[in-house]
C-alpha cells in the first residue's frame, strides 16, 4: 500500500465557497488562499494540523519575506516549496522506505487507537464510544492526525510514558485569519533558529538543559510509533467512519524518554512571570473540591493582553484557543474557545486589571449573599456557569469597550439574583424582606478601583 501525505487526501478542510473535502500538504498550501479553514471536527486535530503546515512553510521557505510583514504576502507561492518534493520519503505512512514520524526500533506493540485520545483502550469504560484493542482499527487518515496530535497532547502514565515538550499540555491560543493563507502569515515570523522537524529525523532528544530550536519543538515526538501494515479486508473507521477503506489495526508504541524543557518557548503556549515560569493549564472540571470553571477565562484573557496578542500588526480575524484537561494519564476533556477581534483594536491600558477584578468579584459574591460559606459557595456554584459563558462570549466586546461594557456584564447577575434571593430569604417579616432585597441587588463592583492614599503611622512614643 502507497500512502504519501503529500498527495493524499487526508486533511479535511473547508473552501470558501462552502465545499468541504480532503486534501493532501501539496493541495492545501496551493489553495491556502481559497480554504477557509482546517475542517476537523476536533479542535485538537485543527490546531496539530495547522502547527504541522506552520512548520513545513518554516521548513520550505524559512522566515516571511519584506522583514516579516506577512501582510504583503498575497499567496503562498509554489516555488516557496519545491524542498516537498525532494523529500517525499519523509512522508510515506506505509512501506519499506522512510516514513512520517515513525521510528521502526519501537517495541511495545498496542492497538493503534493509543494514538486517539477519546478513543477507549483497554478496561477504560467511560466512554459512551465503544471499541474493541485490536479489532477495531483506524484509517490511514486518521493514524495521520493521531501522529501530529503526539507533540501537543501527549501525558505521562505507565508503563514509562512521559509527556511533551511542554509537560502538561497547556491551553494554546493561535490567531487565526480569514483563510488559511492569513492564519498560516499571522503565525508567520521571523525565526533565528529553525532546527531539523521530526519529519527529517524523528529520532531527535534534546537534552534539558540544551535550547529547542523551533521545528524541533514543533514536532518534538512524546512518542516512539512503527504502525503495522493494514489489514486486507476493507472496514469501518472508529475514528472517522470512514467505510471501505483498509484499516491499521495496531503499532508499536513506546516512551520516547523525557521530552518536557524549561527552555523551549512554544508559540502559542501562554506563560506566567513567576519563577520557574508556568503555563496556563486547562482545568480538570473533575476534581473534588469548590466549583471549578472550564477555564479561567479572565485571567488567560489578561495574560493575553500583557503578551501583546492583540498589538500584532498582522491581520487576525480571532484568536482561535484550545485546552486539553488532563489528570495524570487521565484524558479528561478538550475544549475550544473562539474569540472575535475587532477590527482595529485598541487595548485599553486598564484591560488586564479589569479582567482580574472581574474575576475576583465573582469569588466575592460568595460573602455578599450567604450567612455561610457553604450556603454562598453552593449558591453561586449553581449559576455563575451560566453568567460566565454569557459574559466570556462576549470577549472580543469586552477587549475594546468602555466602562459600561463592564455595567453590562455585572448587570448578568441581577436576573437569576432575584430567584436566589426568594429561595435564600423566603417568609414575610421584615428582615426577611429586607434581606431579600439586598441579595437581589447583589452583582460584581466593575467600578475603577481608587486606591486611597494611605496615613502616615504613627511614630513610637507619640502621642494618639
Amino acid at each position: 500500500m502507497n500512502y504519501n501525505l503529500l498527495d493524499e487526501h487526508w486533511i479535511p478542510v473547508l473552501y470558501c465557497d462552502g465545499t468541504w473535502e480532503r486534501v493532501g500538504i501539496r493541495q492545501a498550501l496551493e489553495d491556502a488562499d481559497r480554504i477557509r479553514q482546517i475542517a476537523a471536527n476536533n479542535p485538537m486535530d485543527r490546531l496539530a494540523i495547522l502547527r504541522f503546515l506552520l512548520a513545513l512553510l518554516y521548513w520550505c521557505k524559512g522566515d516571511p519575506p519584506d522583514e516579516g510583514n506577512t501582510n504583503s504576502v498575497a499567496s503562498l507561492s509554489s516555488e516557496w516549496f519545491f524542498r516537498l518534493d525532494e523529500n517525499r520519503d519523509c512522508f510515506n505512512l506505509v512501506g519499506d522506505a522512510g516514513r512520517f514520524y515513525q521510528d521502526r526500533t519501537a517495541q511495545r506493540t498496542r492497538a493503534v487507537t493509543d494514538l486517539i485520545q477519546e478513543i477507549p483502550t483497554g478496561n477504560n469504560f467511560w466512554h459512551f464510544r465503544h471499541a474493541t484493542d485490536k479489532i477495531d482499527g483506524l484509517c490511514p487518515a486518521c493514524c495521520v492526525l493521531g501522529l501530529l496530535r503526539l507533540p501537543l497532547f501527549s501525558v505521562s502514565g505507565l508503563p514509562d510514558l512521559k509527556a511533551g515538550v511542554n509537560g502538561t499540555p497547556p491551553v494554546y491560543v493561535v490567531p487565526w485569519g480569514m483563510s488559511l493563507r492569513e492564519t498560516l502569515q499571522a503565525n508567520w515570523s521571523p525565526c533565528a533558529n529553525l532546527g531539523t522537524p521530526a519529519w527529517v529525523q524523528p529520532d531527535v532528544r534534546p537534552t534539558p538543559s540544551e535550547d529547542v530550536p523551533l521545528l524541533t519543538g514543533l514536532t518534538l515526538l512524546s512518542r516512539r510509533v512503527f504502525l503495522h501494515d493494514p489489514v486486507e479486508r476493507p472496514g469501518v473507521c472508529i475514528g472517522c467512519g470512514t467505510r471501505g477503506t483498509p484499516l491499521i489495526l495496531t503499532c508499536e508504541y513506546q516512551t520516547a524518554g523525557r521530552q518536557e524543557n524549561a527552555l523551549w518557548s512554544d508559540p502559542h503556549a501562554v506563560y506566567s512571570d513567576a519563577t520557574p515560569r508556568r503555563t496556563v493549564k486547562a482545568a480538570d472540571l473533575t476534581a473534588a473540591g469548590k466549583f471549578r470553571m472550564d477555564r479561567p477565562w479572565p485571567d488567560l484573557l489578561a495574560r493575553l493582553v500583557e503578551t501583546d496578542r492583540f498589538g500584532s500588526k498582522k491581520t487576525v480575524a480571532s484568536l482561535f484557543i484550545v485546552g486539553f484537561a488532563t489528570d495524570q494519564a487521565k484524558n479528561i476533556d478538550a475544549w475550544e474557545w473562539t474569540i472575535a477581534v475587532p477590527p482595529g483594536t485598541s487595548i485599553k491600558e486598564t484591560l488586564a486589571s479589569l479582567l482580574r477584578q472581574w474575576w475576583k468579584e465573582g469569588w466575592r459574591m460568595e460573602k455578599r449573599i450567604g450567612r455561610s460559606e457553604v450556603e454562598g459557595s453552593a449558591t453561586i456554584a449553581a449559576i455563575r456557569p451560566d453568567i460566565e459563558g454569557r459574559v466570556s462570549a462576549q470577549a472580543g466586546e469586552l477587549i475594546v469597550g468602555a466602562d459600561e461594557v463592564w455595567q453590562q456584564a455585572a448587570a448578568e447577575y441581577r436576573p437569576l439574583m432575584k430567584v436566589i434571593a426568594r429561595s435564600l430569604s423566603p417568609g414575610f417579616t421584615a428582615a426577611a424582606i429586607h434581606r431579600r432585597q439586598q441579595i437581589a441587588l447583589a452583582s460584581p463592583d466593575m467600578r475603577p478601583k481608587v486606591e486611597s492614599a494611605k496615613k502616615p503611622g504613627r511614630k513610637k512614643g507619640e502621642h494618639k
